[in-house]
């Protein structure tokens, strides 16, 4: 996690970081450095869906969890993603880049998915998470980011429809608990 930060701060994106696992150390050198950056937060809370919805929110590391996807996609937000079984995010979706050199044991075998991935082993060393990490933020400040947000924006434009009143979502929402309860 270090790693990734320290290439956020180097590249200049402004961020907050939730740590709220009891657990979670953060070393007295990050906060430091956090601290001259200016432009981070470190915090063992923060309101996810509130930060999520804010017109500044560009984009969200996460973990890949069902919520957390769910509420990023409802704001328009593409991701960073840790890596997860699935890869329907970055390349069906093309919403978020995958960080590949988190991986750890099995996770570390050939990819099998990506276009650029096909028989690439991930290193799984602090260099490489670092190196992916410069390019993926750099990479998503051009083109290719550009076209990762308009997708999760239209992501929440039919996610919003879905859930109005007469939208699918919401008729079969319905539907559902008019036969079960």
């Amino acid at each position: 996690m270090w790693k990734i930060l320290d290439a956020v701060i180097d590249t200049k994106f402004p961020f907050i970081l939730a740590h709220a696992s009891p657990f979670a150390v953060v070393p007295e050198t990050i906060r430091q450095r956090v601290k001259v950056f200016g432009f981070g937060i470190l915090t063992t809370w923060a309101p996810q869906q509130m930060i999520l919805g804010h017109k500044v929110t560009g984009w969200f590391l996460t973990h890949g969890g069902q919520n957390s996807i769910t509420e990023a996609l409802a704001e328009g937000i593409p991701m960073y993603v840790f890596p997860a079984i699935a890869t329907s995010l970055s390349l069906v979706l093309n919403v978020s880049y995958q960080l590949v050199e988190t991986r750890t044991g099995a996770g570390l075998k050939p990819l099998k998915r990506g276009p650029l991935k096909r028989g690439v082993k991930p290193e799984g060393t602090l260099e490489a998470i670092e190196k992916e990490a410069r390019w993926i933020l750099a990479d998503a400040r051009g083109p290719n980011g550009k076209i990762k947000r308009q997708n999760a924006e239209a992501i929440k434009v039919k996610m919003g429809k879905a859930w109005k009143e007469g939208g699918e979502a919401i008729t079969q929402l319905r539907e559902l608990l008019s036969r079960e309860l």
